[in-house]
């Protein structure tokens, strides 16, 4: 099993796009994934499983504000908390019989987050979390909210591996250089690094000043930076509704370039420093 978090300090880097398209891709090539949704925004929620999951009034019917609470109850039994996991994960239909599981997020875990911080439970939560699924994923892939809340902290405590999306523009590297000052704290307080840390350039625009930054990105980061970045494009939306068909019949050379750079993303998070 590989934890991976996406996570980034800035907004707008297409963090959540990103996280789906590599879950999509694993997916397709036949690994079990579960997507826990860090986010309380909940855009990968919505994404995946829009219709499954809120009641009529636009409330989350199950997913993390419910195993939070069932978390931070006084002297949780380790069935209870296990139930809780268990009926707030959520098996999401994808194509041709394959599947990923996702842990929805929304607004309401958003009244929990410095109860974590109280309750010393962030440092601890991701694994316990995954440790009451009844079979182990290939993947875990987390979807942080584009600032550090007490889940962005669980999230990096759990990972094994940090991907940071990154826009090739001045307060992208501004949002990198904050979020990195973070990381290395957090290795500092968990006594381990991380297999891997992956900038990977995203949302590219066929401008010169993009092209200016990226150049300082990979000439500042070196080997922290994936080897491919990904274009600004409709694709990678259409790609996403589409789910995996967008995966097996690549109709432009747009997508085959997106495909190709999330293989190659892969590849950099399986390989260890």
């Amino acid at each position: 099993m590989l934890k991976v978090c996406f996570i980034s300090m800035k907004g707008g880097t297409g963090k959540t796009t990103l996280s789906l398209l590599f879950s999509l891709y694993l997916a397709n090539k036949g690994k079990k994934v579960l997507v826990v949704d860090m986010d309380p925004q909940g855009n990968a929620t919505i994404a995946l499983a829009e219709n499954k999951v809120f009641d009529d009034n636009g409330f989350l019917k199950l997913g993390m504000p419910y195993i939070i609470e069932a978390f931070l109850l006084p002297k949780v039994s380790a069935d209870r908390l296990r139930s809780s996991v268990l009926e707030n994960t959520l098996e999401v239909s994808l194509h041709a019989g394959r599947v990923l599981y996702l842990i929805p997020n929304f607004l309401e875990s958003h009244r929990y987050d410095l109860h974590l911080v109280s309750n010393h439970a962030v440092p601890v939560f991701v694994n316990e979390l995954i440790s009451c699924l009844d079979a182990e994923p290939d993947f875990v892939v987390m979807d942080c909210p584009p600032y550090m809340s007490s889940l962005s902290y669980a999230a990096l405590f759990g990972a094994d591996v940090i991907v940071i999306p990154a826009e090739a523009s001045k307060f992208g590297i501004v949002g990198i250089e904050l979020l990195l000052s973070v990381v290395e704290d957090v290795i500092r307080k968990r006594g381990n690094s991380y297999y891997n840390i992956v900038i990977q350039p995203n949302r590219i625009k066929n401008t010169k000043s993009c092209t200016f930054y990226l150049d300082v990105l990979r000439s500042r980061y070196k080997d922290f930076v994936a080897l491919k970045h990904i274009k600004e494009t409709v694709e990678v939306p259409r790609m996403i509704r589409e789910g995996l068909p967008a995966f097996n019949s690549a109709t432009s050379s747009t997508r085959e370039s997106v495909i190709d750079a999330i293989s190659a993303l892969l590849e950099k998070v399986l390989k260890r420093e």
